[in-house]
């Protein structure tokens, strides 16, 4: 019993590791969690409804009218960074070139409000920049490979738009109805509905490594292709780093979800577009370990986000100090 119990303070706690156990369980049972992917757009449903209800639709309107922040977050996530990403794999490492031009030029992945709220960020400002993103990845992930490689890729509009609706509007729309009719039901679930979020986004995880790593077979990574990710994750951190500190009129827990939202990144239009345009099985298998490695990251961007919520909390509290002293 006392083992259980401190399991369960660990994941009260710790409930990003939700990541990390989705993916080793989706390497280790592919043939279990594979089969349940074509339900994914529903689970993303359920997380996106049971999240909602816990959103507050005056934070997420505050945010929207934030024009600056937006367009630097949109600019630099969509257009900059990706090409920033493409330019010296080029010049030395040419192979691995595509793969990271398709993985950045990519909106932020649709569950990133559960896992910002995970982080104790700021789940509202995730949700806009998520909607923002998704809605003009359209436009600019054509208008990068343009310049990247000199060939138009066509995103799948009518696809991209619907699943956003369905998936985040819809939801979102019927959680807001629930609230405004039963309020002491949703604030009295109020656990249940993060707990389902966390439980559905757990075995969400696992399908999608389950089934990318399953379509792919084995995986290998030489050592020069291991070091060569290596360096360029810290040369992709120290992207993030600039985009973190551009928003400076921000608070550090916004800041710090936004460079969440740089870092995850929708991985089915990433798969969708390489598999469609550039049948390769080395620059899918390269999809699929840049997606895993990210994902392994997760859990110690979590720290990052604690430090943040500190700084916050540091600040208000010397505030109030000087207040009280006037």
């Amino acid at each position: 019993m006392k083992l259980f119990a401190k399991l369960k303070q660990l994941f009260s706690e710790n409930q990003i590791m939700v990541v990390l156990f989705g993916i080793v369980l989706g390497l280790i049972f592919p043939e279990f969690f594979a089969p349940l992917s074509p339900y994914t757009t529903q689970m993303l449903i359920l997380i996106f409804f049971c999240s909602s209800l816990r959103l507050e639709l005056k934070e997420i309107i505050a945010y929207a009218k934030d024009w600056k922040m937006l367009a630097l977050v949109n600019s630099s996530m969509l257009i900059f960074l990706p090409l920033l990403m493409w330019l010296p794999l080029v010049l030395f490492a040419p192979d691995w070139a595509m793969a990271f031009l398709i993985l950045g030029a990519m909106p932020t992945g649709m569950t990133i409000a559960l896992i910002a709220d995970l982080f104790g960020g700021k789940t509202t400002l995730a949700l806009v920049i998520t909607a923002t993103t998704s809605l003009l990845a359209p436009l600019t992930i054509p208008f990068v490979f343009w310049i990247a490689i000199g060939r138009v890729v066509p995103v799948p509009v009518v696809s991209l738009f619907t699943n956003l609706f369905i998936t985040i509007v819809l939801p979102f729309i019927v959680a807001t109805y629930v609230k405004q009719k039963r309020p002491k039901f949703v604030i009295k679930y109020d656990f249940w509905w993060r707990e389902i979020s966390i439980i559905a986004f757990g075995i969400l995880i696992a399908t999608i490594v389950a089934d990318t790593v399953g379509s792919e077979g084995m995986i290998t990574l030489s050592f020069r292709d291991a070091g060569l990710v290596i360096v360029m994750l810290i040369y992709m951190s120290a992207l993030v780093a600039v985009t973190y500190f551009m928003s400076y009129w921000r608070s550090h827990a916004e800041k710090a979800t936004i460079a969440l939202c740089i870092v995850y990144l929708n991985n089915t239009l990433s798969l969708y577009i390489a598999n469609k345009f550039f049948p390769d099985a080395k620059l899918m298998t390269q999809l699929v370990i840049l997606l895993l490695v990210i994902n392994f990251l997760l859990p110690p961007f979590r720290w990052i986000a604690a430090h943040a919520v500190m700084l916050d909390n540091k600040q208000l509290k010397i505030k109030t100090r000087k207040r009280i002293k006037r």
